[in-house]
């Protein structure tokens, strides 16, 4: 039988879950700069404080943190001036800030895949020698998890940045259409097995195929008046379709970077998973896919468009839950994605060594992951890194609109700390300039411009480009001759 999540009775919209987790009671304003930021108006310090400025995630991001700031603020006598940067120019923004020594930020907010070059290029501050004086003021950064603190944390056997919200990804699917009796029937009478949970990309593409019905097709009993396809794809040429595919790499065993630093994607495991995405899962989605990202995605399974996701950012739950609301009868269930070796990882955040103020910038980090700042965070829609909270049941069964893929999230997290399974890719100081290069190789492939085979074979070249030849595994830290091998997800343990 299908794992089931409680049923959404409430209604509540997008705009009342934020407002919910963002309504600070301060009046403080905010500007858009022609540079993509938004800048929080701040007050000068209190007479013997100090200002730290955050570069963060613009958005919802920037929302909670303003509220948290303010309460730090009032305890510290200091200043916090929340920056919010959009997510394509984040990289740029930071690292040339730090190139040219401006100390225009405290703080800086990293992408999973970015920690090893911000670490290795001198972006970021080791914090151990801070953590051990902070004493108590930084217990609780203690309870991250640990699949995210080695990705997101950890370079050469120091800390470098604190994961404080995470994008971990598995799936979303109709599981109204997956316990139609009739769907069930049609589904193993055309495939020799049952319509559940995929557990490969192979079934995943059985799945996608399945689904896609023709207005005049039934789905459910009834007829289609419009279109409906099997699967939402995030193919577009943005900083997502690498995580896609990337997945599905993954879980075939392959690498984007192998073991000798020799690129990986020309590996024929590699190639295949991106034929697969391309030929097998890429017919039975929308036509705009090829110019999604996650927030078009999520706009197709509100629209009824959609039956499921490939692998996904569980974070997006609070947005799918609200497809039960826009389609009558339609129920969402948040599972792992096939195989379950996915994208794994989080938002990290780190001091800059050009700060001023690196123990006031500690001292808000500690604030931010305190128990009862990740809580609220939780509560109004955010994915915490603290097994504290993922695993509070309570929090879950209270907050069931926001909150409702925490069990599915803890499950992919402990998998991979059971599995001992870290990409290779993570652990090369040249790692964000190779995930730009992703976007471009993946969604030329995606595209039809090259053929998976011949974007592979660019991106490998990209790849020895970034790093001059193979490039450095720098994963020592994890013992000698690690070598991270890929492990099936215990689907039926765990009820799937």
């Amino acid at each position: 039988m299908l794992k089931k999540w409680t049923r959404i009775i409430a209604v509540l919209s997008v705009a009342a879950l934020l407002a919910a987790a963002c309504d600070s009671g301060d009046d403080t304003t905010a500007t858009t700069a022609d540079n993509g930021e938004t800048s929080a108006a701040t007050e000068a310090p209190a007479e013997g404080g100090v200002t730290v400025n955050w570069a963060v995630l613009a958005g919802f991001y920037t929302d909670w943190a303003e509220e948290v700031a303010a309460e730090w603020e009032a305890e510290t006598g200091n200043n916090l001036n929340v920056v919010g940067i959009d997510f394509p120019v984040l990289y740029e923004n930071q690292v040339l800030e730090s190139v040219s020594d401006t100390g225009a930020y405290d703080i800086l907010t990293y992408d999973v895949g970015w920690k090893a070059e911000f670490s290795e290029s001198g972006h970021l501050l080791a914090l151990d020698d801070l953590l051990a004086a902070a004493g108590d003021a930084a217990s609780g950064l203690n309870d991250v998890h640990p699949a995210l603190l080695e990705t997101t944390s950890k370079w050469r056997g120091q800390t470098y940045g604190l994961p404080y919200y995470t994008f971990t990804m598995g799936m979303f699917y109709r599981c109204d259409l997956w316990e139609d009796p009739t769907e069930m029937a049609d589904f193993e009478a055309a495939y020799g097995y049952p319509l559940a949970v995929p557990r490969t990309y192979d079934q995943m593409a059985d799945m996608a195929e399945f689904f896609r019905r023709a207005p005049g097709d039934t789905l459910k009993g009834e007829a289609v008046a419009e279109d409906f396809y099997g699967i939402g794809l995030m193919a577009g040429r943005f900083p997502h379709v690498q995580d896609e595919i990337n997945s599905i790499a993954w879980t075939n065993g392959a690498k984007v970077i192998n073991d000798d630093g020799t690129p990986g994607v020309t590996d024929p495991e590699f190639v295949a998973a991106v034929d697969l995405y391309v030929n097998e899962l890429l017919p039975f989605a929308p036509p705009g896919a090829g110019t999604s990202a996650f927030n078009e995605v999520v706009g197709q399974m509100q629209s009824g468009l959609i039956s499921m996701t490939a692998g996904f950012y569980l974070d997006q739950y609070p947005n799918m839950i609200q497809t039960e609301q826009l389609i009558e009868g339609a129920r969402i269930c948040a599972a792992p994605s096939p195989g379950a070796h996915t994208w794994v990882g989080a938002f990290g955040l780190g001091i800059s060594p050009d700060s001023e103020n690196p123990e006031a910038a500690l001292s808000f980090l500690s604030f931010l992951f305190s128990e009862s700042a990740q809580r609220r965070f939780a509560e109004g829609g955010g994915s915490s890194t603290l097994t504290g909270i993922i695993s509070d049941d309570a929090l879950v069964s209270a907050n069931p609109l926001t909150t409702g893929h925490y069990p599915t999230l803890l499950e992919v997290l402990d998998h991979q700390v059971a599995s001992n399974y870290i990409a290779n890719y993570l652990f090369v100081p040249q790692g964000g300039k190779i995930y730009d290069e992703m976007t471009t190789w993946y969604s030329a492939a995606a595209a039809g411009e090259e053929t998976p085979q011949g974007a592979m074979e660019k991106m490998a070249e990209a790849i020895e480009r970034a790093c001059g030849g193979p490039c450095e595994v720098a994963n020592d830290a994890l013992g000698a001759g690690y070598s991270p091998t890929p492990a099936p997800f215990p689907y039926d343990e765990l009820g799937y």
